[in-house]
């Protein structure tokens, strides 16, 4: 049965025939990719990131760390519920393994912790803001209704349609100011 490769040997091979690749080339498109599934793999809960990195030759440190910290930093990011996910952690976690300046790696860490801790408490008070003052535009809106019905009403301020729009607006400015700041964290990462 014939192997299976993948589309990254497939180009390797080709590129390797048409000789545009040096060996030296397509070593290092091979640490990273092995970086890749280790990279990968860590964030599944798979496999020790610090061991992997320890059994690597010296000439392939350097390729795969930068692959696995490719990986982990596009794995950080804002927030999308009310606390940081299990795996923006790890891969936090993960690149603190994988950085060559472990302690210029925490000192950024942390930032992006912060980061995140604000992002949380900024995004958390606005929607209970924005919750108390249709609360109370919702309050009247339901006594007329149910003088008009002559019934009790419920009626859930998230799901209106005009809520949810002044949401949106706001959450998105709230990441289009965050964002930046994240992605600069991650740029300096990228470099350790």
């Amino acid at each position: 049965m014939a192997e299976i490769k993948s589309a990254l040997e497939l180009a390797l091979e080709k590129a390797e025939r048409f000789g545009k690749a040096s060996k030296e080339e397509l070593a290092k498109e091979r640490y990273q990719e092995q970086g890749r599934h280790l990279a990968v793999n860590y964030l599944k809960g798979e496999g020790d990131l610090e061991e992997e990195l320890k059994k690597l030759p010296p000439e392939a440190l350097e390729p795969v760390r930068q692959a696995v910290k490719e990986v982990l930093l596009r794995n950080i990011t804002l927030p999308r519920d009310e606390t940081v996910d299990e795996r923006q952690r790890r891969a936090l976690e993960g690149l603190l393994l994988a950085a060559s300046n472990k302690k210029g790696m925490a000192l950024l860490k942390k930032e992006v912790e912060q980061i995140w801790q604000q992002f949380l408490q900024a995004r958390n008070g606005a929607y209970q803001q924005l919750k108390a003052s249709f609360s109370h535009q919702l309050t009247s809106y339901a006594r007329a209704l149910e003088a008009q019905l002559g019934a009790r009403v419920r009626l859930e301020v998230e799901h209106l349609p005009q809520f949810q729009e002044e949401w949106r607006k706001f959450e998105t400015q709230l990441i289009n100011q965050f964002e930046p700041v994240l992605a600069d964290r991650k740029e300096r990462m990228a470099a350790l």
